[in-house]
């Protein structure tokens, strides 16, 4: 049996973050993020699939380490998190426009 694959967004809660997590988790993955605010309506879309958001950018939401980081456009050079993604050797982490392309590529 193949485990499920964690895909953690940073700045998930933007129109465009929150519908690819919902993508991920129409496909099966197991999908976390983080965001500096959660508000409706892409706070309660999120809630209605699952996915989880924890407040704030913070490298320790980066542990355990998920299979991809996606990082949204909100995201500049000097946020923690989305840096430590960066530097991280086993994480692989894409922008946004990246995964979408990714995602598509596959069905």
């Amino acid at each position: 049996m193949t485990q499920e694959k964690h895909a953690h967004i940073v700045g998930i809660c933007g129109t465009a973050m929150a519908s690819l997590a919902g993508l991920l988790r129409e496909t099966g993955w197991r999908v976390t993020g983080s965001d500096a605010n959660a508000y409706p309506p892409m706070s309660t879309q999120l809630q209605e699939l699952g996915i989880g958001v924890m407040k704030g950018y913070d490298p320790a939401h980066l542990d355990p380490a998920p299979d991809l980081v996606v990082i949204g456009n909100v995201c500049r050079r000097d946020n923690p998190e989305a840096a430590a993604a960066e530097r991280a050797p086993d994480l692989a982490s894409r922008s946004h426009r990246l995964s979408l392309a990714a995602h598509a590529a596959r069905r």
